[in-house]
């Protein structure tokens, strides 16, 4: 055995070319991924916070990988449709899954018959990020600050309506939340996503929504709709002037919506790290982090570990909710 030098190797550098030899199989095993196109799916409509992050990360992982990464919408049963295409993918990695607090901490305590089983038919890849909710009423409502909104609606009990993304989504959920923790009956309609929602509020058809920030900040400022409140413990940089719930006259109220991307069950793990190592690149982005930003969600990474681990924080917190203020799906 020669170096290039055409040299006679010693002991260390024999070593060191033994272990280079050995660690080709793993190697090729994680050159060998993706093999072909993946899909990300996103279980909601086109337009809201889960299909913009996703779109933006295939995107960086495309030009990454090589190999085109399709985001596919299959919105449904608060999400659980476009999940359990997931759960029952092959577990290789070349299906993901855009999934959030909804489906894998709300659900659980919402539905009944789970298609699946959150903790265990999926492998947790990264958290990629939070996004605010904020409290928003039509102009005809007159409301002009939450205080206000509480008596309005005390004083005609179902008459104001809420609009939700869905039976079970974070929206819902949230508003449900607003009317335990103020003792107030809002009627609830259900859409199939966030932006028949958003569209329905703007033509005065429903008057109330809890909904995600990046649709609603432009109907705000353009004086469409008026913000009331926002959902999360800090005012948010994008509308400064906007006082949380828990500052409006709702205390302890505290409602974000993260969201992460896993796998099926039975990923290797190898591939598993692959991924968040490339998600860790596109997330350090100035120009990811700032079209996020853009849209009100905030970056994150995460490892595995502790992607699970809020999930399961997240699982106990809205499950005792769930059954305190007797929330049911309807």
């Amino acid at each position: 055995m020669k170096n290039i030098q055409g040299k006679q190797p010693n002991r260390r550098q024999i070593i060191g070319l033994v272990a280079a030899a050995m660690s080709l199989p793993a190697m090729a095993q994680n050159s060998s991924f993706p093999q072909r196109p993946v899909r990300i799916v996103v279980p909601y409509t086109t337009g809201g916070s889960n299909d913009v992050i996703a779109r933006l990360l295939a995107q960086q992982l495309q030009e990454a990988w090589g190999q085109p990464v399709v985001v596919e919408n299959k919105p449904g049963a608060a999400g659980n449709i476009g999940a359990s295409d997931i759960a029952k993918s092959a577990p290789d990695g070349h299906s993901l899954l855009l999934t959030n607090i909804n489906i894998v901490s709300m659900n659980p305590g919402l539905i009944a018959n789970m298609p699946f089983d959150p903790q265990k038919d999926f492998a947790p890849i990264s958290l990629l990020g939070t996004t605010a909710l904020a409290l928003v009423v039509h102009p005809s409502v007159q409301a002009n600050n939450v205080r206000e909104l509480i008596d309005l609606a005390r004083k005609g009990p179902g008459r104001l309506n809420y609009a939700s993304s869905g039976n079970g989504s974070p929206q819902h959920m949230s508003a449900e939340m607003f009317k335990a923790m103020t003792k107030t009956s809002l009627t609830h309609i259900p859409y199939r996503g966030a932006a028949p929602a958003v569209n329905d509020l703007l033509a005065g058809q429903v008057q109330v929504t809890v909904g995600v920030v990046n649709q609603l900040i432009p109907h705000i400022r353009a004086g469409k709709l008026k913000a009331l409140g926002v959902t999360t413990r800090k005012r948010l940089v994008q509308m400064p002037d906007v006082p949380t719930l828990d500052e409006a006259g709702v205390p302890g109220y505290e409602s974000e919506i993260w969201l992460g991307l896993a796998a099926p069950a039975g990923t290797p793990p190898a591939i598993i790290e692959q991924i968040n190592q490339a998600i860790r690149k596109a997330m350090a982005s100035a120009d990811v982090i700032g079209k996020l930003q853009a849209q009100g969600i905030d970056a994150m990474v995460s490892s595995p570990d502790q992607m699970r681990q809020r999930g399961l924080e997240d699982l106990k917190r809205w499950g005792d909710i769930i059954r305190t203020a007797g929330i049911k799906v309807d």
